[in-house]
C-alpha cells in the first residue's frame, strides 16, 4: 500500500489553496477592468494614441511621419496587439484592461510574498481596483497602464535583490523593464538615481558597480526605440518630446507654479479623481516610516518611487491630476506593507484587534469614496471636467462605420479628432494625425509646420475652399475644440459647399457636394 506523508499532503493542500486564490483574484480583476474598459467614457487623448498605433501598423514612424508628442513605445505595443486581435476600440480597450489586470496580479503576488499573508494581498487588490486614479485612467488607451506595468516589474526585481545571490541577468531584465517604461513615458527616467541607489545599496562592496552596469546595459536595450528615432532625426525627436511641450503654453516647459499648487491641492484633497484616497495612502505610508515600522526595503523603495514620481508628475506644463495615477500602485504597496508590519508588531490581542478593525474601517471608507467617481466616469459623466456622457464606444464606432460608407478605402479625410478615423478604412488628412497640433500652429513658421507635420488653420481653410479633402468630420472634439470653434468651422464648411450628410450625436460628417 502506498504511503503518503502528512507533510506532503498539507503542502499540496496549501499549494491548491494558493492557486485557487490566485485564480479568484485574476477573475475578479479581469472582470472588473474589462467592464470599466467597456463602459468608461472616452478620453480625448485616446483618439490620438489609437490613430498613432494604426499608422505604425501602416509602416509609418512616430516623429518622422506624423506628430507624436510622447515617447514612442505605446503605438508599437498597441499596434502589435491590434494586428493580432483587430483594429477596434473594443480590442484596444481590452488590451488596456489586460495590462491593468496583470499589474493588479503582480501587486497581489508581491504583497503576499512580502507579508506572507494572502489576506493582505487581497486588501491590496481591493485598494487597487477601487482607486479612482486607477480605474479612471488605467483601462483606457493612454500611457499609464503600459508604463506602470513595466515600471512595477522593474521595481519588484530590484526590491528582491540580495547581496551575492542575484543573477546579473535578472538585474539586466530590471533595467530592460525600466527602459521600456521610459520608452512609453519619458519623464519616468527621473527615477534612475533611485534604482541605482537601491541596486548598489543591497550589493556587496565589490559587486555594486557591476550590478549598476548590468542594470544600465538592460536599460540601454530597453530605450533602443528612442535611440533609433533620435539618430534618425534628432530635431524631430527633440521637438516632439520637448519642444512641443515647451511652447504649447505661455508658461514654458516647466512653469505655471500657481496652477501647479492648485493641482497639488487637488491631488491631496480635491473631489476630482478622489484626492482623499491619495492622501490616505500617502499618510499611512509616511506614518509607518516615521514610526520605524516599515523596515522592509521593498516597502521603502515603493514609497520613494511614489514620492519622486509625484514630484516629477507636477513638473510638466500644464499639469493634470491624472498624471499622479502612476504613483498609486507604489503607494498601495507601501501603505499595505506598513500596516501589516504594524499589526504584526503588536503583542497583545486587544490592541491588535483594534488595529485590524481600524484597518478594515479605513479600507471600507476608501472603497466607499470611489462610488461618486465610478458614477462620473461610467454612468452620469461630468461635463465640467471633460467627462461627457454621450461620448462612449458605441457612437464613436458608429461614426467610423458611417465614414466607411461614405469614403473610399484609404481616402484621406479631415477629422478634427483622430479617434473617428482610427477604426475606419479611411486615412487621416496630412497634418491632422494629432489634435494637439492646433494649440501651437500660430507659434510656428510655415516651414516649421511642414517639417513637424502640422497643418495650420489658414491652410486648412484654404484646402476647404479648394474642396480638398472631400469629406470632413466635425463635432464633439477631444482636446482643443470648443463649441464656438466647431460652430465657426460649420459655417466655413457650408460656405464652401460642404453639406452634413450624416449626424450621430454631436458629430456630423460633411461631404463636398461638387465632388460627390
Amino acid at each position: 500500500m502506498a504511503y503518503s506523508s502528512p507533510s506532503l499532503t498539507v503542502r499540496s493542500y496549501s499549494l491548491d489553496l494558493r492557486k485557487v486564490r490566485r485564480i479568484s483574484v485574476f477573475v475578479f480583476l479581469v472582470s472588473f477592468f474589462w467592464f470599466v474598459a467597456r463602459h468608461r467614457f472616452i478620453d480625448g487623448d485616446e483618439g490620438f494614441y489609437l490613430l498613432a498605433s494604426r499608422l505604425v501598423l501602416q509602416h509609418k514612424a512616430p516623429y518622422l511621419d506624423f506628430l507624436y508628442t510622447q515617447a514612442p513605445l505605446l503605438p508599437y505595443g498597441y499596434g502589435l496587439w491590434m494586428k493580432l486581435f483587430g483594429i477596434s476600440w473594443f480590442s484596444a480597450r481590452g488590451f488596456s484592461a489586460g495590462l491593468t489586470t496583470i499589474l493588479g496580479l503582480l501587486i497581489y503576488e508581491h504583497i503576499c510574498r512580502e507579508t506572507q499573508k494572502w489576506i493582505v494581498g487581497v486588501a491590496a487588490v481591493i485598494l487597487f481596483a477601487s482607486s479612482t486614479l486607477i480605474f479612471a485612467w488605467f483601462p483606457v488607451v493612454k500611457t499609464y497602464s503600459l508604463t506602470t506595468l513595466f515600471l512595477f516589474g522593474a521595481y519588484v526585481i530590484v526590491a528582491r535583490l540580495s547581496p551575492g545571490s542575484s543573477s546579473p541577468w535578472l538585474i539586466a531584465v530590471a533595467g530592460l523593464l525600466f527602459g521600456l517604461s521610459v520608452d512609453t513615458r519619458s519623464y519616468v527616467a527621473g527615477l534612475t538615481p533611485i534604482f541605482l541607489w537601491l541596486i548598489v545599496r543591497h550589493a556587496a562592496t565589490r559587486e555594486g558597480t557591476a550590478r549598476a552596469l548590468w542594470f544600465l546595459g538592460g536599460f540601454a536595450v530597453g530605450i533602443a526605440p528612442c535611440l533609433y528615432l533620435f539618430v534618425a532625426s534628432p530635431d524631430l525627436f527633440l521637438f516632439n518630446n520637448l519642444g512641443f511641450h515647451a511652447i504649447r503654453s505661455d508658461a514654458g516647459l516647466i512653469g505655471a507654479w500657481r496652477e501647479k499648487l492648485k493641482i497639488a491641492r487637488g491631488v491631496l484633497l480635491g473631489a476630482e479623481d478622489n484626492g482623499i484616497q491619495f492622501t490616505i495612502l500617502s499618510a499611512v505610508s509616511l506614518v509607518a516610516i516615521l514610526a520605524s515600522r516599515m523596515r522592509r526595503s521593498a516597502a521603502l523603495l515603493a514609497f520613494l518611487i511614489a514620492l519622486v514620481l509625484g514630484f516629477i508628475s507636477i513638473l510638466p506644463t500644464p499639469p493634470f491630476v491624472q498624471y499622479f495615477c502612476i504613483c498609486m500602485p507604489f503607494l498601495i504597496v507601501a501603505a499595505v506593507c506598513g500596516v501589516s508590519d504594524y499589526v504584526t508588531s503588536l503583542r497583545a490581542m486587544r490592541p491588535k484587534r483594534i488595529a485590524v478593525l481600524a484597518s478594515v474601517a479605513m479600507l471600507a471608507a476608501f472603497v466607499a469614496s470611489s462610488v461618486p467617481s465610478f458614477q462620473r466616469y461610467l454612468v452620469i459623466g461630468d461635463s465640467a471636467r471633460g467627462v461627457r456622457e454621450n461620448w462612449t464606444l458605441d457612437p464613436v464606432s458608429a461614426i467610423s462605420k458611417a465614414i466607411d460608407q461614405l469614403a473610399a478605402p484609404n481616402e484621406e479625410i479631415a477629422s478634427f479628432w483622430p479617434g473617428y478615423i482610427f477604426a475606419s478604412k479611411a486615412d487621416p488628412y496630412p497634418g491632422l494625425e494629432n489634435d494637439f497640433a492646433w494649440t501651437i500652429t500660430k507659434k510656428l513658421a510655415v516651414d516649421q509646420r511642414a517639417k513637424y507635420h502640422i497643418i495650420g488653420d489658414t491652410d486648412m481653410q484654404a484646402d476647404f475652399a479648394a474642396h480638398t479633402p472631400r469629406i470632413v468630420v466635425l463635432g464633439n472634439e477631444g482636446n482643443v475644440m470648443s463649441p464656438g470653434w466647431v460652430s465657426a468651422y460649420d459655417r466655413i464648411l457650408r460656405t464652401n459647399d460642404y453639406t452634413p450628410v450624416r449626424t450621430i450625436g454631436d458629430t456630423s460628417i460633411y461631404v463636398c457636394c461638387s465632388r460627390q
